[in-house]
């Protein structure tokens, strides 16, 4: 129960960000940090994180999301929030499942990205089309939250 708790709230967490993103095209540094904050005092005072993954693996795991993301930061594809976002779910689900569900989340935003363009594809470029990443990122996150045992049994 306590850990359906905790994956609740984490999912609502996530998709809060999420929504917000898809309306404004932001992610609020202040819920990244509301989440921040608990994640590494049970670290610090546990020695495992929210949802049970140790010190070390979480560390990894907030390398391995924001470090995958960081390179579309970098050519200006991706936003900063984004990548902050993506180091944050990192840090809660260790490395193999950020992995997993940075997968998910290029599976998701390809698919977004491909249906934009096919609905705009006739409409003259008139600036930047922007697709807000949060939302596919959160897919991702509640993937590995509520289905990993159903959707990765096979690898």
């Amino acid at each position: 129960m306590h850990d359906l708790v905790i994956s609740g709230g984490l999912a609502i967490w996530a998709v809060a960000i999420a929504w917000k993103d898809w309306r404004s095209h932001r992610v609020p540094n202040v819920a990244l940090v509301l989440l921040l904050v608990p994640a590494l005092l049970a670290l610090v005072v546990n020695g495992k994180g929210l949802l049970g993954v140790a010190i070390l693996p979480s560390l990894m795991g907030f390398f391995i999301g924001g470090g995958i993301l960081l390179p579309g930061y970098a050519i200006g594809k991706m936003g900063a929030g984004d990548v902050k976002f993506a180091a944050c779910m990192g840090l809660l689900l260790g490395p193999l499942a950020t992995l997993k569900m940075l997968l998910v989340f290029a599976i998701i935003l390809g698919a977004l990205s491909a249906a934009v363009w096919l609905v705009h594809r006739h409409v003259p470029e008139s600036g930047k089309r922007r697709i807000a990443a949060a939302p596919a990122l959160a897919v991702g996150f509640i993937v590995q939250l509520f289905a990993e045992s159903l959707l990765w049994s096979f690898f």
